[in-house]
């Protein structure tokens, strides 16, 4: 889907929907009420009705709830990969470039732009993967058309450029729409996600990452499918296949051509020089009076774009003839001590010194300091981290403008209020930075100003701007991780957990729990956590995204949550009680209840989203279903008012879940599942969606429509696997093995079976990991090996007999399988492999079967 100015789609562009219109539009795709549109746009209920009559005209909406589905599918086509960013400046030439990497793109899987920093690789790779990317309708050439046809997944960007080598990885993945989890193979879903793909891939700024980002992009290309790479980087990835392009400087009036304004027009960086310079300095015209001076200004400077652009930013200040006598000291100044570098290298390089030489005291200093921002940035952020020392808030504020004239300082986006600096001009900031002394002060105002960021977006996913502030915090990602880096380098444990407490839902709603992991294991690293409210709060909430992935590591952090909270205040004992109530349920679930009615005690009224999501835990874990349904009920009733749908969608589908275990398929539950897939989708969840869409599965089959669940999970299937969600993968491997066995496909079932519990066993849910278990039993009693089909009987005993009451499967176990098994092995042997089985996890039990055992000549 394509966007255009002000990010609006092309639909609503096609539709001559307005800014504002949009606005209501995906306020009604949250399912807020008018008045609360009005509150949030400021604006009154009667505007917000004619907007809304409007849309419904428009889009050919019937009514509201079509109009809510519409926005949500809108939004969510425009979140499916990482989007373009939309270029400021026109893209002078490269008509000649464009036509053949859109050609190379057409018979090529990879194709590389490599040459110097600063000769427009990203800007040109940018123009091509937005027309090989195009709409039909508006492609620019025949081969554009026909690579729009091919890449029927669009177009999706990794930007390498603020990426460690380590994050390499999850980059890829993310771009791919999937989501990095521990402990999974992150490469293999990759693999299969490439298989499938229909997009272009724009993998920028390799150079610093080049080894790990090559093995990815080979990875990826090696699985087979239409996927197609188009990279940049300053040396090519050395891949089979490859196709490293050379983006050339851009043309140049020869030395001994006329340098008349009409003979040097039509060189392309001459254009450049005059399209910029014109907007510069309004009025500047090419003229056979600076013709020459132009022409020597783009000699000296090699062609190089990024060179002539900062060239031509200072035309406010010197004319041509200067600029040029200004370049021609520079370059004497430093060539001595470049002889060795590339001359383009030298040209950029001696650019920036000479622009960075003409700035004054204060443009100096505050163009240092925004080298420690890692990725774009806004005000407020460059007034926290750059202040001090003459450089206030009205400062920054006369001095950024001058700074952004000077072409040192880009803007992110047509009306997004946020800033950026050039990879190549933000390493040397940086670099100017650390040699400026001022380095530790700047990254220390830098971590406490998204500190309190994070703190503030942590309380706004409460509500119903929570959408709002994902988007929010997933722009300031970067700079959220390079906070945390500073708090672990430092040693400062208190702002570390203080940042991992006010992330931990981003992380999870967003799939990016393996950074959670990473920053856990860090943090721990740095010291022994002390005992304070912060700390104790981070804790708790990485227990939470623990749980699921881990639960005995997520538990074992809970204890020491519980002990540091001892001596502290009655809100921190809450919260590390309701740690220790959540991560016992797999582990010790006879300390589940005492810990979580602690906790609400603890939270009482006068913080009622901590009750909301300690009744939740209630919900799971209460073995009572009528008990169990209430404080469902009682937690997403809470959460609906307070406007957090993620939560209210996460708890009908836990009441959903609960009543299905115990043979409950009735409308109720059915719309339940239809309200929380509702609310999922208008929050833009993700991983919601698809848990509603395994409910609708386990539904159908409930009601007995086994083939209709096998449908819905076999389509639900990639989707958890591309989010990482282990429990519901488990899930669907398990019903989809069970209908495998159902249809006599005994080898077919075996593989799904051990698949489901591969999946599930170390995340927990012991009714599925059992039910799972049992059914690899009879697999194995079907294929005739009984004594394989013992030992998983008895590690699912085991399983069954640990989880509390809550968690175990409402089927008692298969004593017509047990009676048949003993018959064939003898009481004896049976007893002998049972026991064994016990003793095993299901992990062990699954490297152990199956046994070594011939198949027997009848079956039990």
């Amino acid at each position: 889907m394509r966007h255009h100015e002000g990010g609006l789609p092309d639909r609503l562009v096609r539709a001559g929907v307005t800014v504002r219109e949009a606005e209501v539009l995906w306020a009604v795709a949250e399912r807020l009420r008018n008045r609360e549109i009005a509150e949030r746009l400021h604006v009154s209920v009667r505007t917000v009705e004619s907007h809304i009559a409007a849309l419904l005209r428009k889009l050919d909406a019937p009514d509201r709830a079509a109009l809510a589905e519409t926005g949500a599918r809108l939004r969510r086509s425009a979140r499916a990969g990482s989007a373009l960013p939309a270029p400021l400046t026109s893209l002078v030439g490269r008509a000649e470039e464009t036509s053949e990497l859109l050609a190379l793109l057409g018979s090529h899987r990879l194709v590389t732009l490599i040459g110097p920093g600063g000769v427009g690789k990203t800007r040109l790779a940018l123009h091509v993967a937005e027309s090989a990317g195009a709409e039909s309708a508006g492609a620019e050439s025949a081969g554009a058309t026909a690579l729009a046809d091919r890449f029927s997944g669009g177009v999706r960007m990794a930007d390498l450029a603020p990426v460690e080598p380590e994050s390499v990885g999850d980059t890829f993945a993310r771009a791919l729409g999937v989501v990095p989890e521990p402990g999974w193979p992150l490469r293999d879903i990759m693999r299969e996600v490439a298989a499938v793909s229909g997009c272009l891939l724009l993998a920028d700024n390799c150079e610093h990452v080049v080894a790990e980002a090559a093995e990815i992009v080979a990875d990826l290309l090696g699985a087979g499918g239409a996927l197609r790479v188009l990279a940049t980087s300053r040396e090519p990835l050395g891949i089979p296949g490859e196709v490293a392009y050379q983006v050339p400087a851009l043309p140049l009036p020869a030395p001994d051509a006329s340098e008349r304004a009409e003979s040097i027009a039509h060189y392309d960086a001459v254009r450049l020089f005059v399209d910029r310079a014109a907007a510069a300095s309004p009025g500047f015209a090419l003229t056979d009076a600076v013709a020459p001076a132009v022409a020597a200004l783009c000699r000296r400077l090699d062609g190089l774009p990024l060179a002539i652009e900062l060239a031509a930013s200072r035309l406010r200040t010197f004319g041509p003839l200067e600029l040029v006598e200004h370049l021609d000291r520079r370059f004497e100044l430093l060539s001595a001590g470049a002889r060795t570098a590339p001359p383009r290298h030298r040209a950029l390089r001696s650019t920036i010194d000479w622009s960075y030489r003409l700035l004054d005291d204060g443009e100096r200093a505050l163009f240092e300091r925004l080298g420690v921002f890692p990725a774009d940035f806004d005000l407020a952020a460059i007034e926290s981290a750059c202040g001090g020392e003459n450089l206030g808030g009205e400062a920054v504020i006369t001095l950024l403008p001058r700074l952004v004239d000077k072409s040192l300082v880009s803007t992110a986006g047509r009306g997004t209020g946020r800033y950026r600096l050039l990879e190549t001009i933000r390493a040397y900031a940086a670099h100017r930075l650390a040699g400026s002394g001022r380095e530790p002060d700047a990254r220390g105002r830098h971590a406490a100003h998204y500190l309190a960021f994070a703190e503030q977006a942590a309380e706004r996913l409460r509500t119903s701007e929570q959408r709002v502030w994902l988007d929010r915090m997933t722009t300031e990602q970067p700079n959220l991780h390079a906070a945390l880096a500073h708090a672990v380098s430092t040693g400062d444990v208190e702002s570390a957990w203080r940042l991992i407490a006010a992330l931990q839902r981003f992380w999870d709603v967003t799939g990016r729990r393996r950074d959670a992991h990473t920053w856990v294991r860090q943090a721990l690293a740095v010291a022994d956590p002390p005992a304070t409210p912060a700390v104790v709060a981070g804790l708790t909430e990485a227990c939470l995204i623990l749980d699921s992935r881990d639960a005995r590591a997520a538990f074992d952090l809970a204890r020491k949550a519980a002990s540091l909270a001892a001596g502290l205040d009655g809100l921190t004992r809450a919260r590390a009680a309701r740690a220790v109530g959540t991560s016992a349920t797999w582990i010790r679930p006879e300390l589940v209840a005492p810990a979580l009615r602690e906790a609400l005690a603890g939270f009482g009224d006068e913080h009622p989203w901590d009750s909301a999501l300690t009744m939740q835990g209630l919900a799971i874990t209460t073995a009572d279903l009528d008990r169990a349904l209430q404080w469902g009920r009682d937690s997403a009733a809470f959460f609906r008012r307070a406007g957090d749908q993620i939560c209210a969608a996460n708890t009908l589908y836990i009441m959903a879940q609960r009543s299905m275990s115990a043979g409950v398929a009735d409308d109720e539950v059915q719309a339940w599942l239809g309200e929380s897939h509702a609310l999922a989708e208008a929050a833009g969840s993700e991983a919601d969606m698809a848990h509603a869409a395994v409910g609708f599965a386990q539904l159908a089959w409930l009601r007995g429509d086994h083939d209709r669940a096998a449908e819905l999970m076999t389509e639900c299937l990639p989707t958890l696997r591309r989010l990482g969600d282990r429990r519901c993968t488990g899930r669907a491997l398990h019903m989809l093995g069970q209908r495998a066995y159902e249809r006599q496909e005994p080898a077919r079932a075996e593989e799904l079976l051990r698949a489901s519990v591969e999946a599930i066993a170390l995340a927990g849910q012991s009714f599925v990991l059992v039910s799972a278990i049992e059914a690899l039993a009879a697999v194995y009693a079907a294929q005739r090996r009984p004594r394989s089909a013992a030992v998983l009987l008895g590690t699912a005993h085991s399983v069954r007999e640990a989880a509390g009451a809550h968690m175990r499967p409402r089927r008692p176990p298969d004593q017509e399988l047990r009676h048949a098994l003993v018959r064939i092995l003898g009481a004896g042997p049976f007893d002998s492999a049972h026991t064994r089985g016990e003793r095993l996890s299901p992990a062990a039990a699954l490297r152990l079967v199956p046994l070594d055992e011939p198949p027997l000549l009848t079956t039990p």
